[in-house]
């Protein structure tokens, strides 16, 4: 849920702390820098909340990580995941998927790019852009993004 949600890369979110992640705005904020991709911000929908909490509090150790997950086990995860859908499913795939449904949805492309992680290429999406935090949250709120279908 948290990776379909959020649409951050693999190495994004092994490498989140629990205090990059607020749940009052269920907002992510990770805090990583690389050639191709910079800190974005995003956020995750209440389907996640319930899970990620639920998670959580399962664990017993005291790691700062947001999810104590190895790389081995990150593979059984999503082999697992790929058996009960019945197709190929990676943190990958559910990135394309975060970005072709929000752009279903009707959020432009310079949105989902922040929520990516992407840097902002025109001079619009740049220097125009809000990007502030409350805004953002209201832009990915608007796109009203469901992984479980309610009536299923």
């Amino acid at each position: 849920m948290f990776t379909a949600t959020t649409g951050l890369h693999k190495g994004e979110i092994l490498a989140l702390k629990k205090n990059q992640v607020t749940f009052q705005l269920r907002s992510v904020i990770p805090m990583h820098f690389s050639r191709k991709t910079r800190s974005g911000i995003t956020f995750f929908n209440n389907e996640t909340v319930f899970w990620l909490k639920k998670y959580l509090q399962s664990r017993s150790d005291d790691s700062d990580r947001l999810f104590v997950v190895s790389d081995r086990q990150w593979k059984k995860i999503w082999k697992q995941a790929s058996k009960s859908a019945g197709v190929k499913v990676t943190s990958k795939v559910l990135r394309a998927w975060f970005s072709t449904e929000m752009g279903e949805l009707g959020i432009q492309d310079r949105f989902i790019d922040i929520f990516q992680g992407r840097p902002l290429r025109t001079v619009l999406a740049k220097h125009y852009t809000g990007k502030r935090l409350l805004r953002l949250k209201r832009i990915y709120d608007k796109a009203k993004l469901k992984i479980l279908d309610n009536n299923s």
